[in-house]
């Protein structure tokens, strides 16, 4: 089967809810900036002509940019033979919004859930309503044929409900699920008590991963990635699925960060001088900076290997 490569393209910094743990930082959100749609354009014409067929929209909240049925369009009209949104969800409620998308050209979506229930979830969005808009956004993508894969982004109010909430939209009928850590910039850091009621220690989810597989086998689900944890907290069970070890068979490749100063978002994870021991040393995504100052480094700690590999990433003492 053929392999796709993967672009992946920012449009916008605006977003319709206020996420506690958004990883955008503060300028970003209230630049308004964006690349423009003839400079958005250009850039995916430049990527199909190098080969690239699977397109991924970022943002702030791609949906809300108002060229984004056009940017569909002409994306499909280029040749990408797959076209997929990371959105919050709250514009597939609008069922005509999901059908003209899907006419468009969207194949796939990612939504990014914080729970099962109204009180998990709008705890992180800060939008009453919110929860009951991706239910609705659920049943719209799937009437319309559009791929769904669900983000769920682990904190301290909602990790303890992780096979609960698994459960619950195997229910719903989605197959498909991206597991994050936190990521500890944006406004995590930025709003200060309000986002600490989020945190918590990524080894406390050990014995909670180390049942997923059994679980995915149970209710005939797959998770695709754990994004943001390090090898060494992750039960050996798990690891095949950390960090970017499977994007659907594509080659992914990140718009330049010179375009909208997003960058800082995807560099900077540091290493323990000891790390360089570990077995997954050259594949590990790393540790946090900003969860190292808060939290401390004694929960890492080099998985045993018979060989070494090169030093990769920031070590940090």
């Amino acid at each position: 089967m053929k392999r796709y490569k993967r672009f992946e393209i920012y449009l916008n910094s605006l977003c319709n809810q206020k996420c506690l743990h958004c990883f955008n930082g503060k300028h970003f959100r209230k630049s308004n900036e964006g690349p423009g749609f003839s400079r958005i354009c250009a850039d995916m014409l430049k990527m199909r002509k190098q080969g690239f067929d699977w397109l991924s929209f970022l943002g702030g909240e791609p949906t809300i940019h108002p060229e984004i049925i056009k940017i569909v369009s002409l994306a499909k009209i280029m040749g990408y033979r797959r076209l997929m949104t990371y959105s919050n969800g709250l514009k597939y409620s609008d069922p005509d919004f999901t059908a003209r998308i899907k006419k468009a050209g969207l194949t796939d979506t990612c939504l990014s859930v914080h729970g099962h229930t109204p009180g998990l979830h709008e705890a992180v969005t800060g939008v009453p309503g919110s929860f009951r808009k991706v239910m609705r956004a659920v049943e719209n993508l799937g009437e319309f044929g559009i791929n769904v894969t669900l983000i769920l982004v682990l904190n301290a109010l909602n990790k303890g409900k992780l096979k609960e909430i698994l459960r619950f939209y195997s229910s719903k009928g989605i197959k498909h699920y991206m597991i994050f850590f936190l990521k500890y910039q944006g406004r995590l850091i930025e709003n200060g008590p309000a986002a600490k009621k989020l945190m918590f220690r990524v080894s406390e989810l050990t014995k909670t991963l180390a049942g997923l597989p059994a679980l995915a086998a149970k209710e005939k689900i797959r998770i695709h990635n754990i994004e943001h944890a390090p090898y060494c907290v992750v039960p050996e069970n798990c690891r095949t699925i950390i960090s970017g070890t499977d994007y659907g068979g594509a080659r992914m490749v990140i718009q330049s960060g010179e375009l909208l100063n997003i960058s800082s978002s995807h560099k900077g994870y540091i290493f323990k001088s000891s790390c360089a021991d570990c077995r997954y040393y050259s594949d590990c995504p790393g540790i946090d900076p900003e969860y190292a100052k808060i939290f401390g480094l004694e929960e890492f700690s080099p998985v045993p290997r018979s060989r070494r590999s090169g030093r990769r990433g920031v070590p940090y003492h």
